[in-house]
């Protein structure tokens, strides 16, 4: 009797670790897609665009980076707050694809959720969506049109845990430092709680990664040493977060407010590097290799000049 009952607790506490192991960080998002494997192979590129494009925007369950997804298969409303402060609601239409699992090596079909929309003046558009549960999902998404980006990326929407930015997040590039602030709906800093900032991998991407990972680290959770950047925000909820890849990010953040548990969401475009290149980053590998440096040529030149001067006076 005392060996199946100290079986069935310790199948318990299995059942209770594993469901609140690193399962617990995966999170629902808002991506620009057609579907899942599009979303996952889109770009920064799909994130800025001109006045007048439309996107299909998806609600994805899961994690990016390692392309294991859940199910998202009620219908929620998506919130489209547009540059001039309108907001629109648009009711999601249930879809669903066929998707490999990366690590497990599973077929399995995954539902998400799909709205489409038109873009139409330019400025920093904020999407967002609730889906509820035991933790209640709140995803963010920015997407900025046009030339009009320059003043309205900040924009705090009012959701019970929000990321607001202080950097503007449409010019943002690979390597550069974020600045912002997670805050309640009241507008108080969320301190001292903890985040992750993650990226967007394809299926192809995610195998290799996990997979050179694994070879180099002992720890079943390798691929999160990598791919899921922790931090924490400070005690008026400030934070600092550098990003060191080009394409599409997450900051992912879980906090109880008023006893109701959420995890807020806030998906970004992250660019190339350009600074100091002449073509963009391609050129910045050879930069200086195979050119000569327009300050040693002037030096060059001014040396010329006075020998010249002072060979003639001496004539």
């Amino acid at each position: 009797m005392f060996k199946k009952i100290t079986i069935i607790g310790l199948l318990a506490f299995l059942i209770l670790l594993f469901a609140a192991a690193p399962a617990s960080a995966h999170n629902a998002a808002l991506l620009v897609g057609n579907n899942i494997t599009d979303a996952m192979e889109a770009d920064y590129n799909n994130y800025l665009i001109k006045e007048g494009t439309s996107l299909p925007i998806l609600l994805i369950a899961g994690h990016g980076f390692e392309y294991d997804f859940g199910n998202v298969s009620t219908p929620v409303n998506v919130t489209i707050v547009a540059p001039d402060g309108t907001k629109t609601n648009i009711t999601t239409q249930s879809a669903s694809e066929e998707i490999d699992k990366i690590l497990s090596g599973e077929k399995v079909t995954v539902a998400y959720q799909k709205i489409n929309y038109n873009f139409t003046q330019s400025g920093t558009y904020f999407l967002y969506a609730t889906l509820p549960g035991n933790t209640t999902e709140i995803s963010k998404l920015a997407v900025f049109v046009g030339e009009g980006t320059w003043d309205d990326w900040n924009k705090q929407i009012g959701l019970p845990l929000e990321f607001t930015m202080y950097t503007r997040m449409g010019g943002l590039a690979e390597g550069e430092t974020v600045y912002g602030k997670l805050i309640y709906e009241n507008g108080t800093g969320a301190g001292n709680i903890k985040y992750y900032a993650e990226p967007v991998k394809t299926a192809a991407e995610a195998k290799e990664l996990h997979d050179m990972i694994a070879s180099e680290y002992a720890t079943g959770e390798s691929i999160y040493l990598i791919y899921s950047k922790r931090a924490a925000t400070d005690e008026s909820g400030k934070f600092i977060s550098a990003i060191p890849e080009k394409g599409v990010w997450s900051f992912v953040a879980a906090a109880d407010v008023n006893g109701t548990s959420y995890k807020a969401t806030y998906t970004f475009p992250v660019l190339p590097q350009f600074y100091g290149t002449d073509e963009g980053p391609a050129a910045a590998e050879t930069a200086g290799t195979d050119k000569e440096t327009p300050g040693f040529s002037i030096v060059l030149a001014v040396l010329a000049v006075i020998g010249a001067v002072m060979f003639i006076r001496r004539k």
